[in-house]
Protein backbone atom coordinates (compact mmCIF):
# COMPACT_ATOMS: atom_id res chain seq x y z
CA UNK A 1 0.00 0.00 0.00
CA UNK A 2 1.13 3.21 -0.82
CA UNK A 3 0.24 5.57 2.44
CA UNK A 4 0.98 8.89 1.05
CA UNK A 5 -1.96 8.13 -1.76
CA UNK A 6 -4.25 6.44 0.78
CA UNK A 7 -4.25 9.34 3.63
CA UNK A 8 -5.03 11.51 0.43
CA UNK A 9 -7.62 9.46 -1.30
CA UNK A 10 -9.38 8.81 2.47
CA UNK A 11 -12.31 11.14 2.98
CA UNK A 12 -14.69 10.66 5.85
CA UNK A 13 -17.70 9.41 4.70
CA UNK A 14 -21.69 9.86 6.06
CA UNK A 15 -23.38 8.13 3.51
CA UNK A 16 -23.46 4.64 2.66
CA UNK A 17 -24.80 2.57 0.03
CA UNK A 18 -26.63 -1.16 0.88
CA UNK A 19 -24.01 -2.59 -0.40
CA UNK A 20 -22.92 -5.15 1.87
CA UNK A 21 -19.65 -6.04 3.16
CA UNK A 22 -18.41 -9.19 2.25
CA UNK A 23 -16.93 -11.94 4.52
CA UNK A 24 -13.56 -11.82 1.90
CA UNK A 25 -13.16 -8.47 2.55
CA UNK A 26 -13.36 -8.89 6.50
CA UNK A 27 -11.12 -11.35 6.39
CA UNK A 28 -8.60 -9.00 4.93
CA UNK A 29 -9.22 -6.27 7.42
CA UNK A 30 -8.83 -9.17 9.97
CA UNK A 31 -5.55 -9.93 8.48
CA UNK A 32 -4.79 -6.11 8.52
CA UNK A 33 -5.15 -5.99 12.24
CA UNK A 34 -3.07 -8.07 13.11
CA UNK A 35 -0.32 -7.05 10.98
CA UNK A 36 -0.66 -3.27 11.41
CA UNK A 37 1.25 -0.74 12.63
CA UNK A 38 1.24 0.07 16.33
CA UNK A 39 2.60 2.71 18.37
CA UNK A 40 2.78 1.09 21.95
CA UNK A 41 3.09 -2.33 21.09
CA UNK A 42 2.75 -3.94 24.58
CA UNK A 43 -0.80 -2.32 24.66
CA UNK A 44 -3.28 -5.63 24.13
CA UNK A 45 -5.64 -4.75 21.48
CA UNK A 46 -8.60 -6.33 19.76
CA UNK A 47 -10.76 -6.15 17.15
CA UNK A 48 -14.78 -6.59 16.87
CA UNK A 49 -16.56 -6.19 12.89
CA UNK A 50 -20.52 -5.96 13.70
CA UNK A 51 -22.72 -6.02 10.65
CA UNK A 52 -25.00 -3.19 9.99
CA UNK A 53 -27.95 -4.86 11.48
CA UNK A 54 -26.20 -4.84 14.43
CA UNK A 55 -25.91 -1.11 14.63
CA UNK A 56 -28.50 -0.57 17.35
CA UNK A 57 -25.95 -1.88 19.89
CA UNK A 58 -24.35 1.63 18.92
CA UNK A 59 -27.66 3.79 19.17
CA UNK A 60 -26.39 6.31 22.17
CA UNK A 61 -23.50 4.54 22.94
CA UNK A 62 -21.30 5.86 20.24
CA UNK A 63 -22.07 8.15 16.95
CA UNK A 64 -20.94 11.14 14.86
CA UNK A 65 -22.71 13.88 16.33
CA UNK A 66 -25.41 11.19 17.54
CA UNK A 67 -25.78 9.58 14.28
CA UNK A 68 -24.20 6.06 13.40
CA UNK A 69 -24.99 6.73 9.58
CA UNK A 70 -26.58 2.88 8.80
CA UNK A 71 -23.19 1.63 7.68
CA UNK A 72 -23.02 -1.78 6.22
CA UNK A 73 -20.24 -2.85 8.89
CA UNK A 74 -18.42 -1.27 12.01
CA UNK A 75 -15.11 -1.85 13.25
CA UNK A 76 -14.64 -1.68 17.29
CA UNK A 77 -10.62 -1.39 18.41
CA UNK A 78 -11.23 -2.56 22.37
CA UNK A 79 -7.96 -1.24 24.02
CA UNK A 80 -6.51 -2.19 27.49
CA UNK A 81 -6.02 0.98 29.84
CA UNK A 82 -2.43 1.48 29.84
CA UNK A 83 -0.95 5.00 29.82
CA UNK A 84 -0.72 6.01 26.01
CA UNK A 85 -3.71 3.65 25.19
CA UNK A 86 -5.69 6.49 23.37
CA UNK A 87 -3.10 7.60 20.99
CA UNK A 88 -2.21 3.76 20.24
CA UNK A 89 -5.70 3.25 19.71
CA UNK A 90 -5.58 6.25 17.50
CA UNK A 91 -2.78 5.15 15.35
CA UNK A 92 -3.65 1.40 14.75
CA UNK A 93 -7.31 2.70 13.80
CA UNK A 94 -5.55 5.18 10.94
CA UNK A 95 -3.40 2.26 9.65
CA UNK A 96 -7.14 0.03 9.77
CA UNK A 97 -8.89 3.05 8.38
CA UNK A 98 -5.93 3.74 5.34
CA UNK A 99 -5.82 -0.02 4.05
CA UNK A 100 -10.05 0.27 3.94
CA UNK A 101 -9.03 3.29 1.61
CA UNK A 102 -6.71 1.12 -0.25
CA UNK A 103 -9.31 -1.96 -0.88
CA UNK A 104 -11.89 0.67 -1.95
CA UNK A 105 -13.77 0.87 1.29
CA UNK A 106 -14.97 4.28 2.67
CA UNK A 107 -15.03 4.72 6.38
CA UNK A 108 -16.03 7.40 9.29
CA UNK A 109 -15.14 7.62 12.67
CA UNK A 110 -17.45 7.78 15.08
CA UNK A 111 -17.24 9.16 18.98
CA UNK A 112 -17.67 6.70 21.99
CA UNK A 113 -19.99 8.36 24.21
CA UNK A 114 -20.76 5.55 26.84
CA UNK A 115 -17.92 2.83 27.07
CA UNK A 116 -20.00 1.18 29.70
CA UNK A 117 -23.00 0.64 27.97
CA UNK A 118 -21.66 -0.08 24.83
CA UNK A 119 -19.66 -3.05 26.56
CA UNK A 120 -22.63 -4.37 28.54
CA UNK A 121 -24.22 -4.13 24.82
CA UNK A 122 -22.22 -6.24 22.98
CA UNK A 123 -21.57 -8.39 26.13
CA UNK A 124 -17.87 -6.88 26.18
CA UNK A 125 -16.04 -7.70 29.88
CA UNK A 126 -14.26 -5.16 31.46
CA UNK A 127 -10.61 -6.33 30.41
CA UNK A 128 -10.70 -3.73 27.81
CA UNK A 129 -12.63 -0.71 26.66
CA UNK A 130 -13.87 0.32 23.29
CA UNK A 131 -11.74 2.59 22.47
CA UNK A 132 -12.34 3.55 18.51
CA UNK A 133 -15.19 2.96 16.12
CA UNK A 134 -15.91 3.30 12.32
CA UNK A 135 -18.01 3.15 10.67
CA UNK A 136 -17.14 1.28 7.09
CA UNK A 137 -18.80 0.04 3.60
CA UNK A 138 -19.27 1.81 0.06
CA UNK A 139 -19.91 5.02 0.34
CA UNK A 140 -22.83 6.83 -1.70
CA UNK A 141 -21.00 9.39 -4.66
CA UNK A 142 -20.74 12.50 -3.17
CA UNK A 143 -22.33 15.85 -4.19
CA UNK A 144 -18.95 17.75 -3.99
CA UNK A 145 -15.63 18.00 -2.94
CA UNK A 146 -16.77 20.57 -0.24
CA UNK A 147 -15.69 19.87 3.20
CA UNK A 148 -16.62 22.08 6.67
CA UNK A 149 -14.80 24.00 8.77
CA UNK A 150 -16.82 24.22 11.51
CA UNK A 151 -15.27 26.97 14.53
CA UNK A 152 -18.56 26.81 16.06
CA UNK A 153 -22.22 25.41 15.49
CA UNK A 154 -23.21 29.02 14.57
CA UNK A 155 -19.82 29.73 12.45
CA UNK A 156 -19.58 27.02 9.45
CA UNK A 157 -17.52 28.00 6.49
CA UNK A 158 -18.03 25.65 3.24
CA UNK A 159 -14.57 24.98 1.89
CA UNK A 160 -13.24 23.22 -1.19
CA UNK A 161 -10.43 20.71 -0.78
CA UNK A 162 -8.15 21.43 -3.64
CA UNK A 163 -4.03 20.41 -4.07
CA UNK A 164 -1.71 19.86 -0.79
CA UNK A 165 -4.73 21.25 1.48
CA UNK A 166 -6.36 19.86 4.25
CA UNK A 167 -10.50 20.73 4.31
CA UNK A 168 -9.03 23.65 6.34
CA UNK A 169 -5.49 24.06 7.19
CA UNK A 170 -2.36 24.43 5.09
CA UNK A 171 1.36 23.82 6.06
CA UNK A 172 2.34 26.97 6.63
CA UNK A 173 -0.63 26.92 9.23
CA UNK A 174 0.18 23.73 10.81
CA UNK A 175 4.37 23.52 11.03
CA UNK A 176 6.15 25.80 13.00
CA UNK A 177 9.69 25.96 14.06
CA UNK A 178 11.74 25.82 16.70
CA UNK A 179 9.29 28.15 18.73
CA UNK A 180 5.29 28.35 19.08
CA UNK A 181 4.07 30.28 16.00
CA UNK A 182 7.23 31.16 14.35
CA UNK A 183 6.58 30.11 10.92
CA UNK A 184 8.60 27.11 9.52
CA UNK A 185 11.64 27.29 6.65
CA UNK A 186 10.07 24.31 4.50
CA UNK A 187 11.88 25.54 1.43
CA UNK A 188 13.18 22.65 -0.48
CA UNK A 189 16.40 24.22 0.85
CA UNK A 190 16.11 22.83 4.47
CA UNK A 191 13.30 19.65 4.53
CA UNK A 192 13.61 16.94 2.10
CA UNK A 193 11.17 15.46 -0.21
CA UNK A 194 10.69 12.78 2.69
CA UNK A 195 9.67 15.04 5.14
CA UNK A 196 7.50 17.47 3.09
CA UNK A 197 5.20 14.43 1.62
CA UNK A 198 4.86 13.20 5.56
CA UNK A 199 3.78 16.52 6.64
CA UNK A 200 1.33 16.65 3.65
CA UNK A 201 0.10 13.57 5.36
CA UNK A 202 -0.34 14.09 8.82
CA UNK A 203 -2.54 17.18 7.54
CA UNK A 204 -4.61 14.96 5.75
CA UNK A 205 -5.26 13.03 9.05
CA UNK A 206 -9.21 12.72 9.95
CA UNK A 207 -9.81 15.01 13.38
CA UNK A 208 -13.46 15.35 14.76
CA UNK A 209 -15.30 17.74 12.93
CA UNK A 210 -12.17 18.55 11.08
CA UNK A 211 -11.01 20.50 13.77
CA UNK A 212 -7.81 19.96 13.11
CA UNK A 213 -6.96 21.30 16.80
CA UNK A 214 -3.14 20.08 16.45
CA UNK A 215 0.17 21.74 15.47
CA UNK A 216 3.70 20.21 14.35
CA UNK A 217 7.20 22.21 15.96
CA UNK A 218 10.10 21.12 13.91
CA UNK A 219 12.81 21.82 16.43
CA UNK A 220 16.12 20.15 17.43
CA UNK A 221 16.22 17.42 15.19
CA UNK A 222 12.60 16.59 16.01
CA UNK A 223 8.96 16.70 15.19
CA UNK A 224 6.92 17.43 18.20
CA UNK A 225 2.86 17.14 18.16
CA UNK A 226 1.27 19.67 20.18
CA UNK A 227 -2.44 18.80 20.98
CA UNK A 228 -4.62 22.30 21.15
CA UNK A 229 -7.65 22.79 23.47
CA UNK A 230 -10.95 22.62 21.51
CA UNK A 231 -13.95 23.51 23.18
CA UNK A 232 -16.01 21.15 20.56
CA UNK A 233 -13.26 18.33 21.34
CA UNK A 234 -13.26 15.95 23.62
CA UNK A 235 -10.17 14.55 25.64
CA UNK A 236 -10.36 10.97 24.07
CA UNK A 237 -11.15 12.21 20.33
CA UNK A 238 -8.47 15.14 20.57
CA UNK A 239 -5.72 11.83 21.76
CA UNK A 240 -7.24 9.60 19.13
CA UNK A 241 -6.79 12.39 16.64
CA UNK A 242 -3.44 13.02 17.65
CA UNK A 243 -2.55 9.39 17.40
CA UNK A 244 -3.62 9.34 13.48
CA UNK A 245 -1.50 12.14 12.98
CA UNK A 246 1.39 10.38 14.49
CA UNK A 247 0.42 7.49 11.86
CA UNK A 248 0.05 9.58 8.60
CA UNK A 249 3.35 11.02 9.57
CA UNK A 250 5.42 7.91 10.75
CA UNK A 251 3.89 5.69 7.47
CA UNK A 252 4.30 8.05 4.94
CA UNK A 253 8.07 9.15 6.14
CA UNK A 254 8.94 5.62 6.66
CA UNK A 255 8.23 5.03 2.87
CA UNK A 256 11.17 7.28 1.92
CA UNK A 257 13.81 6.70 4.60
CA UNK A 258 15.60 3.83 5.51
CA UNK A 259 15.04 3.74 9.01
CA UNK A 260 11.89 3.85 11.11
CA UNK A 261 10.08 6.59 12.74
CA UNK A 262 9.71 5.87 16.57
CA UNK A 263 7.20 8.46 18.25
CA UNK A 264 7.42 8.46 21.92
CA UNK A 265 4.65 9.51 23.83
CA UNK A 266 4.51 12.23 26.46
CA UNK A 267 5.91 15.80 26.89
CA UNK A 268 9.61 17.21 26.36
CA UNK A 269 10.69 19.92 28.42
CA UNK A 270 12.04 23.45 27.38
CA UNK A 271 9.52 24.24 24.80
CA UNK A 272 7.36 27.48 25.57
CA UNK A 273 3.83 26.52 24.75
CA UNK A 274 0.24 28.69 25.40
CA UNK A 275 -1.25 27.49 28.58
CA UNK A 276 -4.18 25.40 26.69
CA UNK A 277 -1.36 23.50 24.65
CA UNK A 278 -0.03 20.26 25.57
CA UNK A 279 3.02 18.09 23.79
CA UNK A 280 2.23 14.51 23.49
CA UNK A 281 4.63 12.78 21.07
CA UNK A 282 7.66 13.14 19.73
CA UNK A 283 10.40 11.61 16.96
CA UNK A 284 13.61 12.29 15.71
CA UNK A 285 13.98 13.29 12.27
Amino acid sequence: MDYRKAAEARKSIREFTDKPVSGEVKAALTKCFEECRRLVPDISTDMVILDGSECGQLQGNAGYEGLTFEAPAYLLLLSEVKPGYLENAGYMNEDMILHMTDLGLDSCWLTVDDDPALRAALKIGDGKKVAAVTAFGYGKKERSLTRLHIRSISDVDVITREGHLAPKISLAEMVYGDSWGKEADLDEMYIDDGLREALYAASYAPTFLNRQSFRLLLADGKAILVKMMDSMTGELDARLNCGAVMLNFAAVLDERRPFPTEWTIGSLNGYELPADCEIVGYCSL
